[in-house]
């Protein structure tokens, strides 16, 4: 009895379901010479072949033929042959991506052979018969013959010869979309450069190119990434170079070792064909790395693509290796040899690929490995004895890429110059310098053996993505008609850089800039020609005529034109005398303004009006800093009078460095208030909003402060993208958060902008900054980079955006001494408030000196006074003394026209006033200080301390002193009374207290004089006053420049 069957479980039919599950079925791309145009006049039989990277090209006919050869009796008879592709195979898609179909026109050539032209009509009708048998009979005779090589490769002398004439290629990715299709194009097939002038033409074809199913129907791309070998740089003269067999191979390399020295390496594609010559000689458009093997003319037109090499932009928007030392500005395009490839690859992505790169390469898990082989002789044995030497592979170059800069958000396309470490055997060679003004005679001496390229060896590899990696680019989804018509997945070039658009506020705002400028030069002008009629100055008039004719045009479009529309002349015609009403009014303001001000201020010299600013915004920033708010705020007031444009920028950078942020957010709400300044001020912006973010109590908005902060920077970064500090804070930041894409982004921003003048604050003409008064040191550094990157960090500290400077370096400060680096570092903590209650200060050096006998080194004095500057900000005035005693006759450097110490005297000053030390203030104060202000405040103080100290006579010579500085200060003016009334001089008390009460809006604030007066007996005071002695009264000896 046979055996019962066992029944199949639930799990066994799956397991065979798996395991029957069918492959996806095969598809034809079907192939169709629709029609040729003219061909090339010979009576030699022409041919077309067809290649697409090594794959099966099949005949449509009865007998199965592969050959992919169109001979030209078919040509007319639009013969079908078929590509054989897997379904939703994403292998053999990307083969044919990466292999287009190529289309050669060849000629099949024989000894006798005859070509129509000029020569041949002078022939008998006996030759031509002749001809035209033998041509019969080779070709019946070739027939038979069996051909076992490449079309491309040579026949032997009694087989006819293939000619390539013509060359093309067909993209069979527009035939990859999710839905069956048919593509007609229409093919020209170029000729390649070497064929003769009786042979040369362009050959029109048209295909038609169609599937019954579709190739793509599950799979979904989300992209397309093109990458390109241009070429090597600065080869030496001492490399060993066989450019015959140069190969690259590019690889993804992990970047942690699996085992020791041993990493996990990816083949990913490679390029050869390299040649060697001089730069600008190459052919500059690039090609598909897979014509190197179907054409052995590479360079022909039929086979270029719309990408292309700029020569004349070879080396600009480079991303470098980092660390890479070379100076492209020392190249020489004329005369230097490069490796040129200039041919590409491309891969289609799909959303899983995508994710898989972005995962590789954000964390830095991978890297692009580049190396370079070629080939050479092997020793090999046979038998135990030496045997011949056969061909091997041997490494010569190796470098690094590390693309992770494509996934910083908008990245598409990237040049990468990556550095390449030569590994091969080297030349002896002699050493000589290049010359300079001998050019080469010939071509062939432009390889003058003599120029030595400086700096490291490099390429150049491109790596384009259609969209950023992790976005979709949609058209592979769609594959319209109109997009596969125009060929756009043929090329990956650089987007166009979008045109910055102006806001019509902005536009406003311009253009009334402009009108309030010309009004201001037109009134100046007038008062300072005193002109009283248009004629005295008519050629002057004439002239600015047509310009305020602009501006105004300019203005109505702009704003008045904007809040009411006009379809006529007449329409216009009234809002022009609309506009009139209004800025007549706007002018009168004006006028009104600087009538204010003074008229006679208006035609001042202009460097008397910056110095008087730079005096009077340097005093009271001094007077914040010591603690003298009742000086500081009466200068201010005064100042703010006047209210220039530059005074307020310079004030919004003064509250800026005291930390008083509600109030500087006011300053951004007046529209012209910071014309001219708009760089800067710009700066300042973005930082106070971050600072609106950091500290808003909602934590869902808070917490994305960083966020918009680095938004901030790269959009104000690309907004004026020339300048360097943007993109070095940008750097820096993402140094700091330790995002790869980001810093490294930011990296090639900014080497791209090196050379490029950049914005500054014209120090001349600038206020001092609390922090050169604070520290004014420039450390050291050993490279270029380091050096720019402190000049950076002292832009933004001079702005008083300590915190951006202390990330900035933070990114140099390894690079500092000890020393620097612990001054730097304490004073942005004090301006940042983050001293820690443990902080000790260091002492470097040697702890004390004796002043009389020996000079502190500037750097231990530096020391001195930042710590100095720790006890004065935890309000240690006694401690704070100490350091700053031990610096007061610190002298200044040679080649500096300020005093570094200026802060540290002038607080030892006031401390020791406070401290009833009076001594040691008029010590401090015995130095002349740069500034009439400043002059002024010190020999006030003086004059205090010398009539604490009952010199009286010197107290007033201080404070006659402090008449004479074209400055009005009441205080001054009550002490010379109270002064005068105790030495008896009673007239010249009354007429100083006149003078200190002369403008009544302006009254004594210093209480020392009120409390000095009430101790005064008024029984003692003589009320009987003569006449003074000529001479002897107040006026021969205050100033009468004193207002």
């Amino acid at each position: 009895m046979a055996p019962k069957r066992e029944k199949k479980g639930k799990t066994g039919s799956a397991e065979t379901d798996d395991t029957e599950k069918p492959l996806p079925p095969n598809i034809f791309l079907y192939i169709q010479l629709a029609g040729i145009g003219k061909l090339p006049s010979t009576t030699n039989p022409l041919e077309i072949h067809m290649e697409q990277g090594g794959s099966v090209i099949v005949k449509c006919v009865e007998h199965y033929n592969t050959d992919g050869i169109i001979l030209q009796d078919e040509f007319l008879a639009k013969p079908t042959y078929t590509l054989i592709f897997q379904q939703d195979n994403l292998d053999r898609i990307n083969h044919a991506a990466d292999n287009p179909l190529v289309i050669k026109l060849c000629m099949r050539k024989s000894e006798g052979l005859s070509i129509y032209g000029e020569e041949e009509e002078d022939l008998d009708e006996e030759q031509s018969a002749e001809s035209m048998l033998n041509a019969i009979l080779n070709k019946v005779d070739n027939s038979s013959s069996s051909q076992t090589k490449d079309d491309t490769d040579n026949f032997d002398d009694d087989k006819p010869e293939l000619v390539l004439l013509c060359v093309g290629y067909l993209d069979l990715i527009k035939l990859f979309g999710h839905h069956r299709c048919m593509v007609r194009e229409e093919l020209f097939l170029y000729p390649v450069p070497n064929v003769s002038n009786e042979l040369r033409t362009t050959v029109h074809s048209e295909w038609h190119l169609y599937t019954l199913v579709p190739i793509a129907k599950e799979l979904t791309f989300t992209n397309l990434a093109f990458v390109s070998f241009e070429s090597i740089y600065n080869l030496k003269k001492e490399y060993s170079i066989d450019a015959s067999s140069f190969s690259v191979q590019l690889s993804f390399r992990s970047t942690t070792p699996i085992s020791r020295n041993d990493y996990h390496v990816i083949p990913w594609c490679s390029f050869g064909g390299f040649t060697e010559e001089t730069i600008a000689n190459q052919n500059n458009y690039l090609m598909f790395e897979s014509f190197r093997n179907s054409v052995s003319l590479s360079y022909s037109p039929g086979l270029k693509s719309t990408m292309e090499v700029q020569l004349h932009r070879l080396f600009s928007q480079i991303m470098r290796s980092d660390n890479l030392d070379v100076d492209f500005e020392a190249i020489n395009l004329n005369y230097d040899l490069a490796l040129v490839c200039n041919t590409f690859h491309r891969f289609i992505l799909t959303l899983e690929m995508c994710n898989m790169l972005l995962d590789a390469f954000a964390w830095r898990r991978y890297v692009i490995l580049v190396e370079a082989f070629q080939s050479a002789a092997v020793e090999t044995k046979k038998n135990g004895k030496k045997g011949g030497d056969q061909p091997g592979k041997q490494k010569i170059f190796e470098g690094v890429l590390d693309p992770s800069v494509m996934l910083f958000p908008g990245v598409q396309t990237i040049r990468f110059a990556v550095e390449l470490k030569y590994l091969g055997a080297k030349k002896k060679l002699v050493k000589t310098k290049r010359p300079t003004n001998e050019p080469p005679t010939s071509r062939k001496d432009s390889r003058i053996s003599t120029l030595e390229p400086e700096g490291a060896t490099f390429a150049i590899i491109r790596l384009c993505l259609l969209a950023p990696l992790g976005e979709t680019y949609h058209e592979l989804k769609v594959f319209r008609d109109s997009f596969i018509s125009q060929n756009r997945l043929l090329h990956c070039n650089s987007q166009p850089l979008e045109t910055s658009k102006i806001t019509i506020i902005d536009m406003q705002r311009e253009n009334y800039v402009r009108f309030d400028a010309f009004i201001h030069d037109t009134i100046r002008f007038i008062v300072d020609k005193k002109v009283r009629s248009v004629e005295e100055k008519r050629g002057n008039f004439c002239c600015v005529l047509q310009n305020l004719t602009n501006i105004l045009l300019k203005v109505i479009g702009s704003d008045f034109n904007m809040r009411t529309h006009t379809t006529n002349n007449a329409e216009f015609a009234n809002l022009c005398a609309v506009a009139f009403n209004e800025l007549e009014s706007r002018i009168h303001k004006i006028l009104e303004k600087i009538e204010e001000e003074g008229l006679d201020e208006l035609i001042k010299d202009r460097h008397y009006k910056v110095e008087a600013l730079m005096d009077n915004m340097n005093t009271i920033k001094l007077m914040n800093a010591v603690g003298d708010k009742r000086m500081s705020n009466y200068f201010y007031e005064k100042e703010k009078t006047h209210g220039a444009a530059d005074f307020y920028f310079y004030d919004l950078i003064a509250k800026m460095e005291r930390g008083e942020y509600a109030t500087a957010k006011r300053f951004f709400k007046t529209m012209n208030i910071l014309a001219g300044h708009e760089y800067f001020s710009g700066w300042i912006h973005i930082f106070l909003n971050y600072v609106d973010t950091r500290d808003d109590p909602d934590p869902a908005i808070s917490v994305n402060a960083n966020e918009c902060l680095l938004n901030s920077i790269t959009e104000y970064s690309e907004k004026y993208g020339r300048q360097l500090d943007g993109w070095i804070l940008l750097y820096c930041y993402y140094k700091r958060f330790n995002y790869s894409p980001g810093f490294t982004y930011a990296r090639w921003r900014m080497e791209e902008q090196l050379g490029n003048k950049q914005q500054k604050i014209n120090e001349t003409e600038a206020p001092f900054s609390l922090w050169s008064l604070s520290l004014n040191i420039n450390p050291e550094f050993k490279s270029n980079r380091d050096t720019v990157f402190f000049k950076c960090f002292k832009m933004f500290v001079r702005l008083g955006l300590f915190e951006f400077g202390q990330v900035i370096f933070n990114e140099v400060q390894q690079q500092c001494d000890e020393v620097d680096r612990y001054l730097i570092n304490t004073q942005l903590k004090i301006f940042l408030n983050q001293l820690d209650e443990e902080f000790q200060p260091m002492e470097y050096g040697a702890s004390e000196y004796r002043c009389e006998e020996e000079e502190m080194s500037p750097q231990d004095a530096f020391v001195a006074q930042l710590n100095g500057n720790v006890e004065y900000h935890r309000g240690n005035w006694e401690k704070a003394a100490n350091y700053y005693e031990r610096i007061v006759d610190q002298s200044t450097p040679e080649g500096e026209t300020r005093d570094n110490y200026l802060l540290s005297k002038l607080r030892l000053a006031y401390i020791s006033f406070d401290m009833e030390i009076y001594d040691q203030t008029v010590n401090a104060l015995s130095q002349p200080f740069h500034g009439k202000l400043l002059n002024l405040v010190c020999n006030y103080l003086m004059g205090k301390a010398y009539y604490k100290l009952g010199e009286l006579n010197k107290a007033l010579e201080c404070f006659i002193t402090c008449t004479k500085f074209n400055t009005h200060l009441p205080d001054v003016w009550g002490f010379l009374a109270l002064i005068n009334l105790q030495l008896g001089n009673n007239l010249n008390a009354i007429h100083c207290w006149k003078y200190a009460r002369v403008d009544p809006s302006k009254s004594i604030t210093d209480e020392t004089i009120f409390k000095e007066l009430n101790l005064i007996d008024i029984d003692s005071v003589d009320l009987y006053i003569d006449v003074p002695e000529s001479g002897s009264s107040l006026t021969s000896s205050v100033s009468s420049d004193d207002e």
